[in-house]
C-alpha cells in the first residue's frame, strides 16, 4: 500500500516573553503557511485575537483570517495529532498542509519530541522539520542562568531565533550568543530585528531526520569553526575533544560536548557503542548528533537521537566533501565529559 505523505510539523518554543507571539503572528500571515494548522497549549501566552474570524468554544477551534486553523490542546498531544487528520478534512482531503505546535513559556520540549519519535502512528503521518526556540536577548543571561526550562529549550533547538536585539548593545548580544553556543553548538542563530525575521530560515528548516533530509550535511552538523584538541596521550590520540568556547563562562548541568574521530570505525563498534550509550545514559542525553565514517560504506552514517530514542539512521551514498572524519555532538543534562568519553571506547577499540 502507498504510504501517506507525511505532514511537515514545526515545534515553536521559547521562554516567557521571548517573542513567540510576534513570530507566530508573522508566521501565519505568510502565504506559505496559509493552510497551516496551529496547535497551542490552553495555558499558552499566544494571542492571535486580532486575526480571528470565528471560534467554537466547545471544540476550542479557531479559524484565522488567512485560512489557518488554531486548535487548543486540552489533553494528550498524541490524541490531538491523531484526531486532527479527520477533524479537519473535507471529502477525505485534509484542510491543512503543515502543523505548528506552540508550547508554553515554561514547557520542556523534550516530552513532545519523544512523543513524535516514539509514537509509530504519528511518525508515519508527521515529519518533524525542526524545533525553533526564541531567545530574548535583553533577558537571556538572567533567564538562562536561573531557569532550567529555558536551558532545555535552547539545548534541543534546531534553530535559535534571537529577539529584542534592539534593546541590548553589541557586547551583551555577543555574550548571549556565547551562552547559547555553550548549550547548543550546532543550532544556527537567526536574528530578529524589531520583531521581524526572515521566514525563509523557517521554510528551509529540515534538521531533524537524517533520512531524506534536504539539509546539507555540513549544515546539519555545523561546528561553527570549532577548534579541536587531543585528549591526554595516555587515553587515546585518535579522539579529539572540542575546546571550550569561552572558559570563563558559568557552567550548568546542561552542557554540550563535541568530539572528532580521525579514523574509520567498524559497524560492529557503532552497534556496541549505541547498546551501551542509550540504555545507560539516554535519560541524561537531550540530543545526540553524529556523522560517522564507517568501514565499508561509500558515504557517512548519520545518527540523530533524543534521549533514549533514535530517528531512523541514514547512510548517505557519498561524502559531501573531502572531510572524512567522524564527528559527534552530545547535548547533555548532568553527564560529565569523562563518562561520555568512556562510552566512546568501543568506537576506539575497533578503529581500523
Amino acid at each position: 500500500m502507498r504510504q501517506p505523505q507525511r505532514t511537515p510539523l514545526y515545534l515553536l518554543t521559547g521562554f516567557l516573553g521571548s517573542g513567540k507571539t510576534t513570530l507566530l503572528n508573522q508566521w501565519v500571515q505568510d502565504p506559505a503557511f496559509s493552510k497551516a494548522l496551529v496547535i497551542i497549549n490552553e495555558f499558552g501566552e499566544t494571542s492571535l485575537d486580532h486575526l480571528l474570524v470565528s471560534r467554537s468554544t466547545e471544540e476550542q477551534i479557531v479559524e484565522l483570517s488567512n485560512g489557518c486553523i488554531c486548535c487548543t490542546i486540552r489533553g494528550d498531544l498524541a490524541k490531538t495529532l491523531s484526531d486532527i487528520g479527520w477533524r479537519f478534512s473535507r471529502n477525505g482531503v485534509k484542510s491543512f498542509d503543515k502543523v505548528i505546535i506552540e508550547t508554553t513559556g515554561l514547557a520542556d520540549p523534550s516530552p513532545i519530541l519523544n512523543t513524535l519519535i516514539s509514537n509509530e502512528k504519528l511518525f508515519q503521518h508527521y515529519r518533524l522539520q525542526g524545533t525553533i526556540t526564541t531567545v530574548d536577548a535583553a533577558n537571556a543571561l538572567h533567564t538562562l542562568d536561573r531557569y532550567r526550562e529555558a536551558k532545555r529549550q535552547v539545548a534541543v533547538a534546531d534553530l535559535i531565533l534571537l529577539t529584542k536585539l534592539d534593546l541590548v548593545n553589541a557586547e551583551v548580544a555577543q555574550h548571549v550568543q556565547q551562552q547559547i553556543y555553550r548549550l547548543n553548538p550546532t543550532a544556527p542563530i537567526q536574528q530578529a530585528l524589531r520583531g521581524v525575521t526572515a521566514l525563509s530560515a523557517l521554510l528551509e528548516l529540515d534538521h531533524v531526520e537524517p533520512v531524506q533530509s534536504t539539509t546539507a550535511l555540513p549544515t546539519w552538523l555545523s561546528f561553527r569553526a570549532v577548534q579541536f584538541e587531543p585528549l591526554a596521550q595516555e587515553q587515546t590520540p585518535a579522539l579529539l575533544r572540542c575546546a571550550e568556547p569561552e572558559p570563563g563562562l558559568h557552567k550548568s548541568s546542561i552542557q554540550a560536548f563535541c568530539y572528532q574521530l580521525e579514523h574509520p570505525v567498524r559497524l560492529q563498534a557503532v552497534e556496541q557503542w549505541l547498546d551501551i550509550l542509550l540504555p545507560q545514559m539516554g535519560h541524561q542525553l537531550l540530543r545526540l548528533k553524529a556523522i560517522l565514517n564507517v568501514e565499508g560504506f561509500p558515504g557517512p552514517m548519520v545518527i540523530h537521537g533524543v534521549q533514549q530514542l533514535l530517528h531512523p539512521t541514514a547512510v548517505l551514498t557519498q561524502w559531501p566533501d573531502d572531510d572524512r572524519q567522524s564527528k559527534l555532538v552530545f547535548i547533555t543534562d548532568g553527564l560529565t565529559a569523562e563518562k561520555l568519553e568512556v562510552s566512546l571506547q568501543p568506537l576506539l577499540k575497533l578503529t581500523v
